[in-house]
């Protein structure tokens, strides 16, 4: 009964959250303007919070950086499929390939991962966020270039490249690694500053949990292919997910919590940016339904993960 009350304590505040934003949408509660505007809280102050900390005080290994090498290939992998298959006539999307190259893993997987293993371990996901850059830079560079009237490629790199969370990341993987965190607890400045960027990063989940109920979106009539889109996308990063967690079991210590994080990460949808890279109408609407539909089978994924770690 008491690991039921636990697993309780994780699965029911994210299906609360989710449906308190379909319910803010539904009933007029929240204004289009207004889940943008806690979008932006959560994407441009809390995530860069909680992602500065968890950075600058943790302790950087082997196996964070096998992660990280791990990424590049596979995703270079997906993207390359994608590019091939946008050629025939089932998947005619141009901006299929950035479905493979790219994971949601700032906006959604690094709250999840942040629920059930704590931010003194949100790092293991956050670099692995970190390390998709090299592949989803030069797949939006392509997926842009031939149609700077309708997306403007150096507004859409510039954008991935200064987004505060990522800048956050950096910044805190600095401090640690150079040994200033270790002069700024020396002198109390460390504890302060780490309590107080801790305590604006708290909303975080909730917020962005908010959101992502509030946006939900299946599609319409495209449903067909983006339920087929998301089928070859799950079982492909499935494979992927198996291919790194061999590859850590060859490594001696590797933690729990970084196989977690790159299960997981694996689990995400595609990135939110897939929508906007769309030329058609058609493009936008089957991007932003696989974007949605991938969320409900990674938040039941998620649930699965809570009940096995309580």
């Amino acid at each position: 009964m008491e690991k039921l009350w636990s697993i309780l304590t994780i699965i029911v505040p994210i299906a609360a959250a989710i449906l308190v934003g379909v319910m803010a949408r539904r009933r007029q509660i929240l204004t289009r303007e207004g889940a943008d505007g806690l979008q932006q809280f959560a994407v441009r102050i809390a995530l860069p919070c909680v992602l500065f900390n968890s950075c600058l005080t943790s302790s950087f290994q082997v196996e964070t950086l096998t992660s990280m090498v791990l990424v590049w290939p596979l995703l270079l992998a997906g993207a390359l499929w994608a590019f091939r298959a946008r050629r025939g006539t089932r998947f005619p999307y141009h901006n299929l390939p950035l479905f493979f190259a790219a994971q949601e893993s700032g906006m959604l997987g690094i709250p999840l991962f942040l629920m059930l293993f704590g931010q003194e371990n949100v790092y293991r996901m956050a670099t692995l966020d970190v390390a998709q850059i090299l592949v989803a830079v030069p797949t939006i560079s392509i997926l842009s270039m031939r149609a700077e009237e309708q997306v403007s490629l150096k507004g859409i790199i510039r954008k991935i490249i200064t987004a505060p969370y990522l800048i956050a990341a950096l910044l805190g993987i600095a401090l640690n690694l150079t040994g200033a965190k270790a002069w700024l607890d020396a002198v109390g400045v460390g504890p302060v500053l780490t309590e107080t960027i801790s305590f604006l990063g708290t909303p975080i989940s909730a917020v962005i949990l908010i959101c992502i109920g509030y946006n939900f979106s299946l599609g319409g009539a495209a449903r067909r292919q983006l339920v087929a889109i998301s089928a070859i996308h799950f079982g492909l990063f499935a494979c992927f997910a198996a291919a790194m967690q061999a590859v850590l079991f060859l490594l001696p210590g590797v933690s729990a919590e970084t196989r977690w994080a790159l299960f997981l990460y694996c689990m995400l949808p595609p990135s939110f940016l897939a929508p906007g890279l769309g030329r058609r109408e058609e493009e936008y609407t089957v991007a932003s339904g696989v974007c949605s539909l991938y969320t409900l089978v990674t938040l039941a994924i998620f649930c699965v993960m809570a009940v096995v770690v309580a």
